[in-house]
């Protein structure tokens, strides 16, 4: 062939866009005559995957930082200091209605480690409502204020660290992955035009084996990644199952 099969850059989704980008220069730069034919695209789109994959991981990161895994932590040992305080009244005396109270709250709640960060976030906040509400008198008399003022400290740390580095995230992220992508599409399509302007004034020979190859590629990302059907029919390879059943490309 002596043209690229045409593919929606912008449909496929972060994980299929890189790494179909990617076999792609990867591709370009193992043919030598084409690394060499199209070294300052090559290296242009190098860069700009790079900002890609940049942009990619400021999406990837997950909201359990290290800070903020730290401030959960924190606030789950606060909530084990204040159960074995209050399993220590109970033991001195069972009868203790102030004890009582917390414990039926405690088992009511149920928090345990290794519990979702959002779920945990939702238990919390309710707890120390009701340890600042309904409890309150309960926890005053056993003279357990600062413990729970403790917990409510790292709780609300916690959710404004999560807050921080969502926006973050999302803010940088966002842009940053749609600028990055844009410029990877405008060189890519530049590579591909480039390409085909060659083939017709040198000649295609040169040139078909790194189309075809390329178009293997675009091809299956088409079928498995976006669900199209293709007709073209690529020499030296048909692009993965056309009947749809090889693994569908990681999506991202």
């Amino acid at each position: 062939m002596n043209t690229f099969l045409k593919i929606t850059l912008p449909k496929l989704k972060r994980g299929a866009y890189f790494n179909l980008m990617m076999t792609i220069y990867t591709l370009a730069m193992a043919d030598k005559f084409i690394a060499q034919k199209i070294a300052p695209l090559l290296a242009a789109f190098k860069i700009a995957l790079d900002q890609v994959d940049k942009a990619l991981a400021i999406k990837r990161k997950s909201e359990y930082t290290d800070h903020i895994r730290a401030l959960n932590e924190q606030r789950l040992t606060f909530l084990s200091s204040l159960k074995t305080a209050v399993n220590g009244f109970l033991k001195s005396d069972p009868l203790s209605a102030d004890a009582l109270v917390l414990s039926h709250l405690f088992k009511d709640y149920n928090i345990k480690h290794g519990m979702q960060l959002d779920q945990l976030d939702g238990l919390f906040t309710n707890l120390i409502t009701d340890l600042e509400g309904t409890a309150a008198a309960a926890v005053k008399a056993l003279n357990l204020q600062t413990l729970v003022a403790d917990i409510k400290k790292s709780h609300e740390q916690l959710q404004q660290a999560t807050k921080e580095r969502m926006d973050e995230a999302n803010e940088n992220g966002t842009s940053q992955l749609k600028e990055a992508r844009e410029n990877a599409d405008k060189i890519f399509h530049q590579i591909t035009k480039v390409i085909e302007a060659y083939t017709i004034t040198e000649g295609a020979e040169k040139y078909s084996n790194f189309i075809d190859r390329a178009n293997t590629e675009i091809k299956h990302y088409k079928q498995q990644a976006l669900g199209e059907k293709v007709k073209e029919k690529i020499p030296g390879g048909d692009g993965g199952n056309s009947d749809g059943e090889e693994e569908e490309p990681p999506q991202g």
